[in-house]
């Protein structure tokens, strides 16, 4: 009797050593979920805070860069501190982008870096820096030119890697060429001073060469042809390639912006 009862007495120990055992494992196994839980709430709090400050800078991007017929913006590295979200960047892409003193703008993709966003206010209030590319369609720069009193009946070819021709019916220093005769200006896209420009190479009035008088005010009258130095954020030019049926843009910022309660400004077209 002696032995059976001592040997139940082994199984009954081992059995609630086991369970013993069992439960640690089991509470180790269930741990290590929840790590992985709060780590997944962790992830999902801050994907929401950046998609919450992608929202206000959608809501935003018209007041700072401009009208358009559609933004989106893409938010990473988001950290709060007190009521201020900072981004590390936000990669923007906006399509017809109306800027002062510039054609409409067919596509902007810029990345904005060192981004701080007012939670409380829901405002983007400044932005350490700004590299956009933008592509300028052939059919907007004629639309902007034509915009012009002294220009009309115009059109415009590019002819790549960096030449456009231009033909007008120009007015210069008052005189007003009759509708039958147009000028076409022959020419290369260049950035300078920010600005992109049309230097001309070639003026011919009825198929005649003109002088150099007639090209430099007619350069006036069409220079610039993109100047994106309207507040508050302003940009310049610093690269251009000219396509078959675009403009194609390196711009970036010109420095920190301040942004916080100003709108685009500069002289209307």
């Amino acid at each position: 009797m002696t032995g059976p009862v001592h040997l139940a007495n082994m199984k009954d120990s081992l059995a609630a050593r086991n369970v013993k055992f069992g439960s640690r494992s089991g509470a180790w196994q269930s741990g290590r979920p929840a790590h992985f839980l709060c780590a997944a709430l962790l992830l999902g709090g801050c994907a929401a805070l950046e998609t919450r400050v992608e929202k206000t800078i959608v809501k935003e991007l018209p007041r700072i860069v401009g009208a358009a017929a559609r933004y989106e913006v893409e938010a990473q590295g988001a950290r709060v501190k007190d009521e201020v979200v900072y981004l590390d960047k936000a990669r923007v892409v906006g399509e017809r982008v109306r800027r002062p003193k510039a054609p409409i703008l067919d596509r902007v993709e810029a990345i904005m870096t060192d981004v701080a966003v007012d939670r409380k206010k829901k405002k983007l209030t400044s932005i350490g820096g700004i590299d956009a590319q933008v592509r300028v369609l052939a059919t907007d720069i004629e639309a902007f030119l034509e915009a012009r009193e002294s220009l009309k009946n115009v059109s415009v070819m590019l002819d790549p890697p960096s030449g456009i021709t231009v033909i007008v019916q120009p007015a210069i220093a008052n005189f007003t060429l009759p509708k039958s005769v147009r000028a076409k200006v022959r020419g290369r896209l260049v950035a300078i001073e920010g600005d992109l420009i049309m230097e001309i190479v070639d003026l011919r009035i009825a198929g005649l060469p003109a002088g150099a008088i007639p090209a430099a005010a007619l350069q006036k009258l069409i220079n610039p042809l993109v100047d994106l130095s309207a507040l508050p954020a302003p940009s310049q030019v610093t690269a251009v390639q000219v396509t078959a049926d675009a403009v194609l843009l390196t711009a970036g910022g010109v420095q920190p912006l301040s942004v916080g309660g100003q709108s685009p400004s500069g002289a209307e077209r």
